[in-house]
């Protein structure tokens, strides 16, 4: 498994180039022909965030205290939704990515490896803007704290879990096609179990395991421990460090091991 991580690695260091080459023309595809081009990534963020907290603070009117100021919630909202479509925008496109550039690799001009990271980069870009946004508007709240250096350690463990994520879900989009509408219904379901508008203690006792049992919890409260300077275990935060090398290291020898099985089956 080890020499399998190592050699992931070295073929994206040594293709590095390649790779970001690659990935800034799916980005300018992706808004070629459209009226509004880049905007759609900030406006994206916002309208989801707009529909999110409609839902919760007018249809559940969600409050976790009466001196909760609405930009306060605004922010706690901010801080998990944001890492959360990070993660769906890049295990969703992945899930597609090998079976829709398949010519890519048959034609030896990208290693297989190298398209699911592909869409996770892709997919950054966006993520960048929307961390933009939640430390402007925790400049304007005041609640940006000295624990935003830990932003970047967070931002790293995520890419590196999403990444392994992205390796497993593209592989089993070759071999199953179902796989694109299983992931997008698990991260649809996932939205719903994960504290991204609640805190976990608003749960009744007999459900909680469900929360924690969801790796995208410990996830969100490494964000907001960093944006927000909440205030988290230091258990929660080593299970999300472990949990991301673990994603990665199976992510990278589940697709080294069938990356060629994966292209002749193709």
């Amino acid at each position: 498994m080890s020499t399998a991580v190592q050699r992931i690695v070295e073929t994206h260091w040594r293709l590095r180039r390649v790779l970001l080459a690659s990935a800034r023309v799916e980005l300018q595809k992706r808004y070629a022909g459209s009226l509004l081009g880049p905007i759609w990534t900030v406006l994206y963020p916002l309208l989801f965030l707009g529909v999110y907290l409609f839902l919760w603070l007018v249809v559940f009117r969600v409050r976790f205290t009466p001196s909760t100021s609405a930009l306060d919630y605004v922010l706690f909202v901010f801080c998990g939704l944001v890492p959360y479509l990070f993660f769906v925008e890049s295990v969703t496109t992945a899930a597609v990515s090998i079976r829709q550039n398949i010519h890519l690799v048959k034609g030896v001009i990208v290693p297989v490896e190298l398209i699911p990271t592909r869409a996770v980069l892709v997919a950054l870009a966006a993520h960048a803007v929307g961390i933009c946004l939640v430390i402007a508007l925790s400049i304007g709240n005041g609640s940006l704290s000295w624990h935003i250096v830990w932003l970047p350690g967070v931002l790293a463990l995520q890419i590196v879990a999403v990444a392994g994520v992205a390796w497993i879900v593209a592989a089993f989009g070759v071999l199953i096609p179902d796989t694109a509408y299983l992931v997008n219904l698990a991260t649809m379901l996932l939205m719903f179990v994960s504290p991204i508008a609640f805190k976990p203690d608003m749960v009744p006792q007999q459900l909680r395991a469900v929360v924690w049992l969801n790796p995208l919890s410990y996830m969100i409260d490494a964000y907001r421990a960093a944006l927000l300077g909440a205030s988290v275990p230091v258990p929660t935060l080593l299970v999300f460090a472990v949990g991301a090398v673990t994603a990665f290291t199976l992510g990278a020898a589940f697709c080294w091991r069938f990356k060629n099985f994966i292209v002749d089956f193709e």
